[in-house]
């Protein structure tokens, strides 16, 4: 099978070498072992993006078509022609094309390639971001109101085209809508990602850790706070924060530091940047004792997965995709979205209650198993293959 894939995350090709982002560049790899040949249609990463490639692509039958340098999404959606139209010939020589959505493009793919031939892969929901999007300015109020569009042109293709979801809040919110719809689960775990450990929080100091994007919507100022509460009670915390923020300026970063020092804690919250996936970002999960990720709204962060396999105890909150996969106080441990109080509370029950600590950290890697690059790749390949 020629397989196409689109998705609006940029990547560069330096000589040989195709890069990029490393969650991105494991399920690349991973999906061209299942295929004759994979073509990318993708963006050129600038300057500022190229600080977020750090995975060369090994698979041999891969091959790069360039859109050239991502415009801003609004641009994207009302000249998408400027992008996809002279790359019409090499769209239609592709037995199918995988969409990884919500993306700006996604709802216009059927001008320049057979509708028949669209398998739209959702990983998240722009009608809910517009919800959940803070509104402070007259430009925030445009972007809810362009994700509003967006998201109604994109229903309006899921009618007629197949579509994967990876959890269940995704799969009813499609399920009326879509011509046809299945269950994948995102992953960039290998089975060479595992680590065996039977319990952390062990030593004198609590390592707590997330991972990921930098986001207020992460509920990090929570997570900051619920740690100086933490001190405060008379354990021997520190936060560590591994991830990057997609806007240029490291805004949100900054006010995290700031808030850290108002709070007195910023020589007990470390930002460790951006860890390549693999060894790199493993080593952060095995040196800490408990895994956070307060969000807002979640699809389902692939994190998750990664911390398990790891042996981490996992908090965090039951909202979007996640409580259709984890169970409360059986693989995971649930707290209120936006509370400190919560956070703190779950992390002092995981401190003292060792049984449960240790039904978490087994429990959640056997659940990480069946959750690898190679099981899930495999299943969105056979999906497509058999016409969904």
């Amino acid at each position: 099978m020629r397989l196409g894939f689109y998705y609006h995350v940029p990547i560069n090709q330096k000589e040989e070498n195709i890069i990029f982002p490393g969650y991105l560049g494991v399920f690349i790899d991973a999906l061209a072992n299942e295929v004759e040949h994979l073509t990318l249609f993708l963006h050129q990463a600038n300057t500022h993006e190229e600080k977020e490639l750090d995975y060369i692509i090994k698979a041999t039958n891969v091959t790069w078509i360039n859109l050239g340098i991502r415009t801003p999404a609004w641009h994207r959606s009302f000249f998408h022609g400027k992008s996809l139209n002279r790359f019409q010939q090499q769209l239609q020589q592709c037995d199918y094309l995988l969409v990884r959505a919500p993306t700006p493009l996604g709802p216009y793919f059927y001008k320049y390639i057979d509708r028949k031939k669209i398998v739209f892969m959702i990983v998240g929901d722009n009608k809910h971001g517009a919800q959940n999007f803070k509104i402070n300015n007259l430009r925030d109020y445009v972007i809810t109101i362009y994700l509003r569009i967006n998201d109604y042109l994109f229903d309006l293709q899921i009618k007629k085209t197949k579509v994967l979801v990876n959890s269940g809040s995704l799969y009813n919110r499609y399920k009326e809508i879509a011509l046809s719809i299945y269950r994948i689960k995102t992953t960039t775990l290998t089975a060479s990602d595992f680590f065996e450990r039977i319990d952390t929080c062990i030593g004198d100091k609590i390592e707590l850790l997330y991972t990921g994007r930098i986001d207020k919507a992460k509920g990090l100022f929570e997570l900051i706070e619920a740690t100086s509460l933490l001190i405060k009670t008379g354990y021997q915390c520190k936060l560590n924060i591994v991830g990057w923020e997609i806007k240029e300026g490291a805004v949100v970063e900054t006010q995290l530091k700031n808030y850290a020092e108002k709070l007195g804690i910023s020589t007990d919250v470390i930002f460790h940047g951006k860890k390549q996936v693999g060894k790199e970002l493993n080593q952060m999960y095995r040196k800490a004792d408990i895994y956070t990720i307060p969000s807002y709204h979640e699809g389902f962060p692939r994190t998750i997965w990664e911390a398990m396999a790891n042996g981490l105890p996992v908090i965090t909150t039951p909202v979007g995709g996640i409580p259709d996969e984890l169970t409360n106080e059986v693989n995971a441990l649930f707290v209120s979205p936006k509370s400190s109080i919560s956070i703190k509370e779950g992390v002092e029950r995981i401190i003292k209650d060792q049984s449960l600590r240790k039904k978490l950290i087994s429990n959640g890697r056997e659940m990480a198993r069946i959750n690898t690059l190679e099981t899930q790749t495999k299943k969105v390949v056979e999906l497509i293959r058999s016409n969904c």
